[in-house]
C-alpha cells in the first residue's frame, strides 16, 4: 500500500506519494515549480547520528507564512524525524532548485522544499519553523512554513493520510 504524503507551500497544496515500504532515512525528490514530485524519492542515507557540533546558524526567518492541515501526527516519531532532519541540515549541503529533502522516521516526515537556484537548510530555521507550527497548528499538527524571501518551506507530515 502506498501512503499519500502532502508537501505544501504557499496557499496551494502539492503532493506526492511516499512509498510506505521505504525504510526510515533521508531522501531527496525532484519537484516542479508547483511542488509536485517528478520522480520517486531517492534514498540518500540512513538517519544520521543526531549528536552534532554547534554550528553558525542563519538569522530568524523573514516574514514566514505558517499553514496547517486539519490532521495530526505522532509527536514521538516527529521528534526523531526532526532531530535527524536537523543533523542533515547541519552538514551544510546545498540543494538544487526544485528539490525536496525529506527525512522519514516511523510514520512521520520532516521536509524542506527548495524552489530557488541553490539553497540549504539550517537547523535554527527548522526549529523556528517547528515552533511556529506548534503555535499555529498544535504540537501534533501537520503543517508547513513558507519563506518567500528564500523561496523555501519547512514542513512536517504524516505518512498515514
Amino acid at each position: 500500500m502506498r501512503l499519500l504524503a502532502i508537501l505544501s507551500a504557499v496557499a496551494v497544496v502539492q503532493s506526492f506519494i511516499f512509498p510506505a515500504d521505504r525504510p526510515d532515512g533521508v531522501y531527496t525528490v525532484s519537484i516542479d515549480a508547483e511542488g509536485n514530485a517528478l520522480d520517486e524519492p531517492k534514498f540518500i542515507s540512513a538517519l544520521p547520528d543526531t549528536a552534532r557540533l554547534s554550528r553558525r546558524q542563519a538569522p530568524a526567518l523573514p516574514n514566514p507564512s505558517t499553514n496547517c492541515h486539519n490532521r495530526a501526527l505522532d509527536v514521538n516519531d516527529f521528534g526523531a524525524a526532526l532531530s535527524a532532519f536537523n543533523a542533515v541540515c547541519d552538514r551544510g549541503e546545498y540543494y538544487p532548485e526544485n528539490t525536496s529533502m525529506v527525512v522519514s522516521a516511523g510514520n512521520t516526515m520532516a521536509y524542506l522544499c527548495n524552489y530557488q537556484n541553490s539553497n540549504r537548510c539550517w537547523s535554527s530555521e527548522s526549529n523556528e519553523a517547528s515552533r511556529l507550527m506548534d503555535q499555529k497548528c498544535g504540537s501534533n499538527g501537520i503543517g508547513w512554513v513558507y519563506v518567500d524571501q528564500y523561496k523555501k518551506s519547512y514542513g512536517r507530515e504524516s505518512k498515514e493520510f
